[in-house]
């Protein structure tokens, strides 16, 4: 068992094939024609860090966080995962590596799906750009469900900020 986060359960996915269009269902991502293991695909594999660089930017470490991260890959070779943060109500995209430690951290939350403001029940978000359906976010959450890994992390306390350097 991993000291802050630990894996609860997953399908094997780095042996599954490539999966057409149509095997996605209605996700609120277009276009991908594969899934990814993100815990064995570099540069996905480190993923505690980046799971607590999230918390500790949304101020909720106090508290146990569960998350559902699956991985996606486009014809063109594009790829990210969909990480689902239950308590947190989103699912973000993650790039792998530090991506979410690096100066544009913001970038990924104005991205983010929120679950309780973002979704319409309806058949069409109407042209919006960051509202989906109902229908592609459930099925974004099973596919997530089924085919991805799921993720704990326990409270922890934050490392301090770094000291403010003072211009004599």
């Amino acid at each position: 068992m991993r000291p802050l986060a630990y894996l609860i359960g997953a399908a094997l996915l780095g042996a599954a094939p490539a999966a057409s269009a149509t095997e996605f269902g209605q996700s609120i991502y277009a276009g991908m024609n594969a899934r990814f293991d993100t815990a064995t695909t570099p540069p996905y594999q480190d993923l505690e860090p980046e799971l607590r660089i999230l918390l500790q930017s949304k101020k909720a470490y106090s508290t146990r966080n569960h998350f559902c991260i699956v991985g996606y890959r486009w014809p063109d070779g594009h790829s990210f995962a969909s990480v689902h943060w239950r308590e947190g109500g989103l699912i973000v995209r993650w790039y792998g590596g530090t991506s979410w430690a690096d100066d544009e951290f913001e970038w990924y939350f104005n991205k983010a799906v929120n679950l309780q403001t973002g979704v319409i029940d309806a058949d069409d978000p109407q042209g919006s750009t960051f509202l989906v359906t109902l229908r592609q976010a459930n099925s974004t959450l099973e596919d997530c469900r089924r085919y991805g890994r799921q993720y704990v992390v326990e409270p922890f306390t934050p490392p301090p900020p770094p000291p403010v350097e003072e211009d004599y």
